[in-house]
């Protein structure tokens, strides 16, 4: 009789429950709710990106230091650079898309308010 190891999980199996878990988020159905949800994800993505950027600038430095020569080391500043920039412009979009969501959920508490005093 012969034994199976169980399969290693894939990249697509660490994903699943990510995704899902976000989904089944308790009172995310609501306005309330899903404020919420955006306020503590937005949170989480900050801290994600903040850690990313941060393992990204050791990277290029190890890659600097074992650069052979200085046109290996200068392509991959620019690589490196390329990649901060990214990860800058992804953090400031996510920012932006915030800000309109906070500007516009406060224009509409605004707007009911004003309908209720009438």
């Amino acid at each position: 009789m012969s034994t199976q190891c169980p399969s290693a999980p894939t990249p697509t199996d660490d994903a699943v429950p990510h995704r899902s878990a976000v989904l089944e988020v308790p009172g995310g159905g609501d306005a309330r709710g899903r404020e919420t949800l955006a306020r503590q994800l937005a949170a989480e993505t900050d801290a994600v990106l903040a850690q990313l950027e941060g393992t990204v600038g050791r990277l290029a430095l190890a890659h600097q230091a074992g650069a052979p020569d200085v046109e290996t080391q200068m392509t991959d500043d620019d690589a490196f650079a390329w990649v901060q920039q990214s990860i800058e412009d992804i953090a400031a979009t996510l920012r932006g898309l915030a800000l309109k969501r906070s500007l516009e959920h406060s224009s509409e508490t605004g707007r009911h308010a004003v309908g209720n005093r009438a």
